[in-house]
């Protein structure tokens, strides 16, 4: 993957991140979201922060998680990865089967 084409998918997952009503600075982007939040990649720290704890509930948007787990794959995370931030931030079986979805439709284009 080209520089540019790295620095347009960060702009889009921070794009995406405020539009869904979070403050995310334009400055920050993947990289930062490991090595300072913990969290793997955009779609966790979205996950992370839709987690109301008065509510015990995550309250997430499955679309909105939909494209950044399509960002976060670009940008070279492993699908196990994804997987286990998902499960570890949520229960809610809407944003599972946008993973295993996503997965589904992956698997079958490699069959090809």
């Amino acid at each position: 993957m080209s520089h540019e084409e790295k620095k347009w998918l960060n702009k889009l997952g921070v794009t995406i991140l405020n539009e869904a009503g979070l403050d995310f600075e334009e400055w920050r982007d993947s990289d930062w979201i490991r090595k300072t939040t913990g969290q793997m990649g955009y779609a966790h720290y979205y996950l992370d922060k839709c987690w109301d704890d008065s509510r015990r509930t995550n309250e997430a948007d499955a679309l909105v998680y939909k494209k950044l787990v399509d960002i976060d794959s670009e940008l070279g995370m492993d699908a196990s990865q994804q997987l286990f931030c998902c499960l570890w931030s949520t229960t809610r079986s809407d944003i599972i089967k946008v993973y295993f979805a996503l997965r589904i439709i992956f698997l079958n284009f490699l069959d090809y």
